[in-house]
C-alpha cells in the first residue's frame, strides 16, 4: 500500500445527490450506473494522487498530499461525469467537499481528527454537481499558479452539524461546469452518506489502538507540572471557559506521554522541569510519536532562557509564563489550538542570541523543500524568523494582513512544519538567516 500523506493534509469527501431516487428509477440498471460512477472517480481520484481511504454505498474519502491536487481531481471527476453517456432517466450529480488541515495517522490507513469530519460537514452542505472548499483550503490555493480558469465564490459562514462556530466556505468555479447552485443545506438537514462515512472510518474499531475522542467543539487540554497545585489552579481557569476542557493531568513526562496517547488532547502544558523526565525530553519524545498531534505549550518562568532552545527543537509550539494573568492562558491555548505559534519577539530573540553562541559547524544545509517557496515566501519567512507577528510583517511589505497569512500558510505547509515556532529553528539553523544580520533581533518587549 502507498504511504500516506501525514501532517497537513487535504481530505475530499464526495456523495450521489438523490442516490435513493435513482435506485427508485433505475431498478435493475442501478448496479451498473453506480459501478461506473465509482469507475469515474476512481480514475479521476487516482490521477491526480488520491489515496481512496475508504468507500461506503455511494460515497467517498479520499487523502492528497496538496489541495490543488484535490481541486483538480474534483474537477476531473465532475468534467467525467457530466461527459459519460448515462441513461435517459439516470441524472448523476455528485457532490464534493474538500478541507485541508492536521489529523492523526493510526493503523497505517485510518485518519482522525476535526479536519475529517470538517471536510465531510462540508460535503454534505453541497448540491449534486458542486464542489465545496473550505477557507483553509482556498487560501492554499490562492496563490497557485497552475490553477488556470479555476476560481472561488466566497458563500460566507455557515454552520456545520457538530461544529460550534461557522465555517467560511467557497465554491469552486470551471469554466465548463454549473456555478448556479440553491442555498448550501443546512446542519439540521442530517448528516449525509460522506458525513456517515467519516465518523464511521474514525470510531472504527482497531485492534491495540485507543478510541479517538468525540467532537465537542472544545479544545481537549492536558496539564502536565509535578505541582498538584499549579495543576489545580490551571484546570480552575480553564474549567471557567466554555470552549475549554482539561481531559487529564499528569505529574512527570513519563506519565505525560501514556496520558496524551490514551487522550490524544489539543493541547499539553508541559512544565520545563519535572522529576524522572523532564518537559523537553517528554516533548521530543511526545511528537516523534506519529499517533499524536498535540501541540505543547512550555511552562516556564524568566530565569530558565537556557530551555527555551532545546525546547523549541523539541517541537514545542510556545511558550507560556506560570505566572502569567488567566486571560493569557486561556488566550494563548487558543492561539496554539488554532495553528499560531505562542512565540514573543523576547523568545526569538533568545533563539538568535543561542545561534550566536553556537558554532558554525551546527548549522546544518537548508533543507531541499526551500525551493519550493516563491520569492515573496522566502521574505515572509525571513520576517517570521525576527519574530515579526502577521500584523508587522503586512505592514513590512505592504499588504494586507490576508494576503500575509496565506503567504504563511504556504510556507508552513511547503516545508512541512508544524507552525511559525519551528519555521524560526529552521530558518536559523540552515543558515536563511543569519544571526547578526540587520534586523534579524526583534526589539525588546
Amino acid at each position: 500500500m502507498p504511504e500516506l500523506p501525514t501532517g497537513t493534509v487535504t481530505f475530499l469527501f464526495s456523495d450521489v445527490e438523490g442516490s435513493t431516487e435513482l435506485l427508485r428509477r433505475l431498478r435493475d440498471g442501478y448496479a451498473e450506473v453506480m459501478a461506473d460512477h465509482e469507475r469515474l472517480l476512481r480514475s479521476a481520484f487516482q490521477d491526480c494522487g488520491g489515496h481512496e481511504i475508504n468507500t461506503q454505498g455511494d460515497s467517498f474519502f479520499v487523502a492528497f498530499r496538496k489541495p490543488k491536487d484535490a481541486v483538480g481531481a474534483a474537477v476531473d471527476a465532475q468534467r467525467a461525469l457530466a461527459r459519460h453517456p448515462w441513461p435517459a432517466e439516470a441524472e448523476m450529480r455528485v457532490r464534493i467537499g474538500i478541507h485541508t488541515g492536521e489529523a492523526t495517522l493510526v493503523a497505517e490507513d485510518r485518519y482522525v481528527g476535526l479536519a475529517v469530519h470538517r471536510a465531510a460537514r462540508i460535503c454534505a452542505a453541497a448540491h449534486g454537481g458542486q464542489v465545496l472548499l473550505s477557507q483553509t483550503t482556498q487560501a492554499l490555493l490562492e496563490d497557485e499558479e497552475e490553477l488556470g480558469e479555476l476560481d472561488f465564490c466566497d458563500l460566507g459562514p455557515r454552520s456545520l452539524k457538530n461544529f460550534d462556530r461557522p465555517v467560511r466556505i467557497y465554491q469552486l468555479l470551471a469554466p465548463d461546469l454549473p456555478a448556479e447552485f440553491p442555498e448550501l443545506r443546512s446542519a439540521e438537514e442530517g448528516a449525509r452518506g460522506s458525513a456517515q462515512l467519516a465518523d464511521q472510518h474514525e470510531v472504527a474499531e482497531i485492534e491495540g489502538e485507543p478510541a479517538a475522542p468525540e467532537p465537542t467543539g472544545k479544545v481537549r487540554v492536558l496539564i502536565v507540572d509535578d505541582q498538584a497545585l499549579v495543576r489545580t489552579g490551571f484546570r480552575m481557569i480553564l474549567d471557567a471557559e466554555e470552549d475549554m476542557d482539561v481531559v487529564g493531568e499528569a505529574s512527570n513526562g513519563n506519565d505525560a506521554i501514556t496520558e496524551a496517547g490514551r487522550l490524544r488532547p489539543d493541547v499539553v502544558l508541559m512544565d520545563v522541569r519535572m522529576p524522572e523526565l523532564d518537559g523537553i525530553e517528554a516533548t521530543r519524545r511526545l511528537l516523534a510519536d506519529g499517533g499524536v498531534d498535540s501541540k505543547v505549550v512550555m511552562l516556564t518562568t524568566f530565569d530558565m532562557d537556557e530551555y527555551v532552545y532545546e525546547a523549541l527543537r523539541a517541537g514545542a509550539s510556545g511558550f507560556l509564563l506560570k505566572d502569567a494573568p488567566p486571560e493569557q492562558l486561556v488566550d494563548g491555548i487558543r492561539a496554539v489550538c488554532s495553528g499560531d505559534a505562542l512565540l514573543a519577539p523576547s523568545v526569538t530573540r533568545r533563539v538568535i542570541e543561542e545561534f550566536v553562541r553556537r558554532p558554525p559547524e551546527t548549522v546544518r544545509a537548508a533543507p531541499p523543500e526551500i525551493e519550493e517557496l516563491t520569492p515573496r515566501e522566502c521574505e515572509v519567512l525571513k520576517l517570521i524568523a525576527r519574530g515579526l507577528s502577521n500584523a508587522e510583517i503586512a505592514q513590512s511589505l505592504v499588504v494586507s494582513e490576508t494576503t500575509v497569512k496565506t503567504h504563511v500558510a504556504h510556507v508552513l505547509m511547503k516545508m512541512d512544519l508544524r507552525d511559525r515556532v519551528q519555521a524560526v529553528v529552521m530558518a536559523y539553523e540552515s543558515g536563511l538567516v543569519q544571526p547578526g544580520e540587520a534586523g534579524s533581533a526583534p526589539a525588546a518587549v
